[in-house]
């Protein structure tokens, strides 16, 4: 499996990782996956599959990404808070490498936002912080709204099957 860096992080990650939004193959498929060296696991608070990437990665923690999102319903500096520390234990891990925002909610304050992701890492639950379905102009304004991290990934929709 070829490695790409995320961002300037200096990590590197698969260029193919598993992602599990509809998944219900449970358990070992994401174990050959991870055998195979897809070590990047992709998921979010919405897809309800948290909890079987936690189950598969129980014991090997330290070798696999885990990208998670907070929904778009759930960007109140309180609710990022909350949705963080439920993946948390949903996954059964004490931290997230790559949490992102699923999706844009221009009724949330993005800066009320974006303190609170940066308030992860400065806990040590987030590693690095992304966002998912951002325009240009909506990335911009999320960065430009933090002041101590960057955003290192805008993770968009491409896929086998929309390939738009």
């Amino acid at each position: 499996m070829e490695l790409k860096p995320l961002g300037s992080t200096g990590v590197m990650v698969p260029e193919i990782g598993i992602g599990v939004w509809r998944y219900s193959g449970g358990v070992d498929p994401l174990l050959r996956g991870i055998e195979l060296g897809s070590t990047l696991i992709d998921t979010a608070e919405v897809y309800g599959t948290e909890d079987v990437v936690g189950q598969a990665v129980r014991g090997m923690r330290e070798r696999v990404f885990i990208a998670t999102k907070v929904s778009g319903a759930h960007l109140g500096y309180d609710d990022v808070l909350r949705a963080a520390e439920a993946s948390l234990r949903r996954l059964d891990t004490g931290y997230i490498d790559l949490y992102q925002i699923h999706w844009p909610n221009w009724s949330a304050p993005i800066h009320e936002t974006m303190r609170a992701m940066e308030a992860l890492v400065d806990r040590g639950l987030v590693r690095y912080l992304g966002v998912s379905n951002f325009s240009t102009q909506q990335l911009r304004a999320a960065q430009a709204a933090m002041s101590k991290y960057p955003i290192v990934s805008n993770q968009v929709l491409y896929n086998l099957n929309p390939r738009d």
